[in-house]
């Protein structure tokens, strides 16, 4: 019986794979690219209100207001920094985020919030270690946690002085009466003290290597960079048909799908190669 759901697991998954390799290409009627302000290259699956119906997927509809483009994930707005067509990414930021020293996301944001049903994935990474050990990298985050009393941290990074805000000297500001510290990496357990509240979760995808002792610079320069979420895994055919199957993107371009315990790599040139749209 096992044998039999195992042969029956692989058939499965041959199946998908040659429908991957061999269904034509569903693609949408030549539409010309769309622009709005610094993003000049809008194309499929993204179209802008306004275009054409037949243009674009309206899964991934974006929002131009004053030479701005904007994108709505879960009724939150985000200005779109950068759409990247080779790895199938699009940079946000935060539309409460503005270039000063002070202002801070509307609401937390985390990996979680992506379900399979999310016409976008968080953009990870797959990378080989060794034979036996695969690491996925996926968004970094600051975690900004708030306690009644100031104390020193080696863990937590330094901000600076608020106009609408009461910041303390060092490591914190102070809003409300409570002191409020920023991690930049994973939060630990023991990270969290008596009296101590998670306020607010921010992801970015700025590649700074070390996480303690960051700059109030650091920090807001890391946020206002933003973060990347894909539309490969959610667009790649073979993952439409199965709930359990994920792609990566290691650093050469490789794309590994897993469908079970089935896995498989193709390398490409670009995310639209990999799957008929």
């Amino acid at each position: 019986m096992l044998e039999e759901t195992f042969l029956l697991k692989c058939l499965s998954a041959l199946i998908l794979i040659q429908l991957l390799q061999t269904s034509s290409a569903r693609h949408n009627p030549q539409c010309n690219p769309s622009a709005c302000g610094r993003i000049s290259n809008i194309s499929y699956p993204f179209r802008l209100t306004g275009d054409a119906e037949h243009c674009g997927d309206s899964s991934y509809e974006l929002v131009c207001d004053d030479n701005i483009t904007s994108l709505y994930l879960n009724s939150r707005k985000y200005h779109v920094q950068a759409i990247n067509y080779h790895n199938c990414t699009i940079r946000l930021v935060d539309a409460a985020l503005k270039n000063d020293n002070c202002s801070l996301p509307q609401c937390s944001l985390f990996q979680y919030n992506f379900t399979n049903n999310f016409p976008y994935t968080i953009y990870s990474k797959k990378l080989k270690l060794n034979k036996s050990i695969m690491l996925t990298e996926v968004e970094s985050r600051f975690t900004f946690m708030s306690w009644p009393y100031y104390f020193n941290s080696s863990v937590f990074s330094k901000t600076a002085s608020c106009s609408h805000k009461v910041y303390a000297s060092n490591d914190s500001y102070s809003s409300t009466g409570r002191y409020i510290y920023v991690k930049a990496s994973d939060l630990n357990l023991t990270d969290v003290g008596d009296m101590c509240s998670i306020d607010l979760t921010v992801m970015t995808s700025w590649p700074f290597k070390e996480a303690n002792n960051l700059s109030h610079s650091d920090i807001r320069g890391s946020m206002l960079y933003g973060f990347e979420i894909s539309w490969f895994t959610v667009q790649s055919s073979i993952c439409r048909m199965n709930k359990h199957c994920s792609v990566y993107v290691d650093n050469r371009g490789s794309i590994q799908y897993y469908v079970g315990i089935i896995s498989w790599k193709r390398v490409v040139t670009d995310c639209k190669e990999s799957f008929p749209l």
